[in-house]
Formats: structure tokens, sequence, C-alpha cells
């Protein structure tokens, strides 16, 4: 009964998860990774697993959806970060991962999501000062590339982190237009993470019956999600959009905070 009913939950979950994957620079993981750990009582290993995974259905829903439905993206950037931030990962999961302690690896998602809403918090700023967002940019493909690779031992750790990193580099060095940014992100971190969970899968053996189980409940509710996600981000305001995820931000770094002080 208490595994069926962790099902359920998980699936409940990623109802939203899968939503806030496919609209905004935040993967699925987002939402995933401290239900999981911090309501579930859910390993963070076991936690990061699943959220690769289930980003590879949904994110990549998604991005198909941005593709396919000419949503607007900055694709050069695409082209630069996708295959570096893989790198990371794999690199991450291969030679780090397994010698983070727990507490960290909650410390470094939390860390990211802060990093998340102080670009938000930037581009408000921005607006007020009546700066406006450019459709068009030009990067500097080094630094692009630095921050995918970061960004993507991030994602061997947690689940997500190169989505945040890029989204972040876009919106505050080259002052991008947030919708496209935000698709680009979903692009990347669904690449990223099909190839992490291939390697999670075929090469650590760390897809358990487990986190089978929490995928056969939860694939049908992302697929939808997902798409849904990045079809509703690419028409609401920008004002809402942020609200939202610095809402979902402050109820997961307050959950960490006590749980760091706990641990003291």
């Amino acid at each position: 009964m208490g595994h069926f009913m962790a099902q359920v939950s998980i699936a409940a979950t990623m109802a939203l998860g899968s939503f806030v994957a496919g609209g905004t620079a935040l993967g699925g993981g987002a939402v995933a990774f401290p239900v999981m750990t911090k309501v579930l009582a859910i390993e963070p290993a076991t936690a990061k697993v699943f959220s690769l995974a289930i980003q590879s259905f949904g994110m990549t829903a998604a991005a198909l959806t941005i593709i396919f439905g000419r949503i607007a993206y900055y694709k050069h950037v695409v082209l630069i970060a996708a295959p570096l931030a893989i790198v990371g990962a794999i690199f991450s999961l291969l030679f780090i991962a397994d010698y983070v302690p727990r507490l960290v690896v909650k410390g470094v998602f939390s860390s990211l999501l802060l990093c998340f809403a102080l670009t938000l918090a930037w581009r408000i700023y921005r607006r007020a000062q009546h700066i406006c967002s450019q459709t068009d940019i030009t990067v500097n493909k080094a630094r692009v590339a630095l921050v995918a690779v970061i960004g993507g031992i991030a994602s061997g750790l947690v689940g997500s982190g190169a989505d945040i990193a890029i989204f972040a580099l876009l919106v505050i060095a080259y002052n991008a237009n947030i919708q496209r940014a935000t698709a680009t992100t979903v692009i990347i971190m669904a690449l990223t993470s099909v190839v992490a969970s291939c390697v999670n899968y075929f090469f650590l053996n760390v897809v358990t019956a487990q986190v089978e189980a929490y995928l056969l409940a939860a694939i049908p509710v992302v697929v939808l999600g997902a798409p849904l996600g990045a079809y509703v981000c690419a028409r609401v305001k920008s004002g809402q959009l942020i609200g939202f995820l610095l809402l979902l931000i402050a109820l997961e770094v307050s959950f960490t905070v006590y749980e760091l002080l706990n641990a003291v």
C-alpha cells in the first residue's frame, strides 16, 4: 500500500513538475527532486536518477513541441551548449556523484535555484529601468561552453543544472528574451537528460525497480504536461511566469534551510 501511495504521489508531483519543465528554464527535477527528498524521504541519489529519467520523456516532448510548433529559441546556443552539457553530466555521473555527501547534494540544488531566482530578480530590475530584452543575441562561445560544462556537472549531481546555468547566462550576460531563453534551455536539458539516463541505465545500472515503478506512474503525466507547459509559457506574460517560479523556489529553499539547521 505504501509503495502504491508513493507512485501516486510521484505521479501527482510530476503533473506540476512536467508543466514547470516544459514551460520554464527549470527541469522537472526542480519539482521532483525536493518533493522526493524532503517530503517522500527518498534518497537524493534515487531522486536524481528519477529526475533525469523522467525529464528524458517530458522535456523531450516539450522540446519537440518547441521545434515543430515553431516556438522561437536560440539555435546557436543549443549547438554550443548541448554537447558540452552532456560531457559535463557524463563526467559528473562517472567520477563525482558517488563521492559527494547527500546534504551537499541538496545544498547544490538549492544554490542552483537561488541562482535562478537572482536571475529573475535581475530581469525584473532591468525591466524597471525600461531596458528591453534582445530577441537576437551574439554570444561568447567560450563563455557559453564553460557554463554548459559546469551546468552539466551539476545535472549529474542533482538531475538538473545545465538549463538553469545557461538561462542565467543568457538573461544576465546577454539580456536575452526570457521566452526564447526558456525554450533554449528546455531543448538543452532534454538532450542532456536523455544521454545521462542512458549512462545511468546501460553503464551504471542505477535505474532500479523502484525507479522504474515511479517512471511507469509518471510518464503518462509528463508527456502531456511538458508540451502543455511549453505551449502556455510561449503565451503568458513574463511577470506571471516569474511570480510562479519565485514561489516554487522560496518553498524549496525554505525546506533546505530548515533541514540544514536541524543537521547542525
